[in-house]
């Protein structure tokens, strides 16, 4: 409308026969180039979609992941287990209802995605940084943590005082985590239970951050380790999740856990 406007201002003798017949002119050539774009994007479409989903483009993407199931299996071979008891466990899903079930529990307490962290009772949502733990490890050692928002920095304020962006919630929750593996004595001061997926970039990110705090406050604190598997984007945490279950059934959760979060740092 704003081309045919222009044209009718500056002709000289304009008509309304003649200002139909050009409007539609153009009308015609807009919608001939509309389709032409249209037909050239359905083919660009049409054309990725099926090299996404045939050839080589989908069992390559499907063979690069670091957790297949086979590989798994060599990951617990590597590690010394006995492969006949272990390929046994995994084939045959055994440890499904058990996943399953921890992760329902996280979603229960609260858990929405991983890595989920509860330090004392206090929960921690994401691949925070070493510091903003010791800050309520160090509290909590101390004697002074508390469940009010305001007695912590302003770093951790954010994530607690912004109805938008809650990440960190002091008030303890009382949590049943019998299921769960645990590094680190029992009886800690400090207990982290940490809600977490092999798959979960973020998860591999605070691995080395785990590691770090059992290092730092060793004999002092204790990490107990809950399968959450995001199985919508995650297609592989599942079937890593069962696996680590089963390299536990031969006292090796550790080794295993330990090997997958950090295969990232070995491809």
């Amino acid at each position: 409308m704003p081309r045919a406007k222009k044209e009718r201002n500056v002709s000289v003798t304009p008509s309304p026969v003649n200002y139909s017949q050009s409007s539609n002119k153009i009308a015609y050539f807009m919608m001939g180039i509309i389709t032409l774009f249209l037909v050239f994007l359905t083919i660009k479409v049409l054309s990725l979609e099926k090299k996404l989903t045939s050839g080589t483009a989908g069992p390559v993407a499907q063979q690069d992941s670091p957790l297949t199931d086979d590989k798994l299996k060599k990951y617990a071979k590597d590690l010394g287990l006995d492969s006949g008891k272990f390929n046994k466990c995994l084939s045959s899903g055994e440890k499904q209802k058990t996943v399953t079930a921890q992760a329902s529990y996280g979603a229960s307490i609260g858990v929405q995605g991983t890595p989920g962290f509860f330090v004392n009772g206090k929960f921690l949502a994401g691949a925070f940084p070493f510091e903003f733990f010791k800050e309520i490890i160090d509290k909590e050692l101390a004697g002074t943590g508390s469940e009010n928002c305001t007695d912590y920095s302003d770093q951790l304020q954010q994530y607690c005082k912004d109805p938008q962006n809650i990440a960190f919630q002091p008030v303890v929750k009382q949590l049943n985590v019998s299921g769960g593996q645990t590094t680190g004595p029992k009886e800690a001061k400090i207990q982290i239970v940490e809600f977490s997926d092999f798959e979960c970039p973020f998860c591999i990110r605070a691995f080395p951050t785990v590691k770090q705090i059992l290092k730092e406050y060793k004999g002092q604190v204790s990490v107990n380790y809950m399968q959450f598997p995001l199985t919508q984007i995650h297609p592989h945490a599942q079937k890593a999740a069962e696996a680590s279950l089963c390299a536990a059934d031969q006292g090796k959760f550790w080794e295993y856990h330990d090997k997958l979060f950090s295969l990232e740092q070995t491809q």
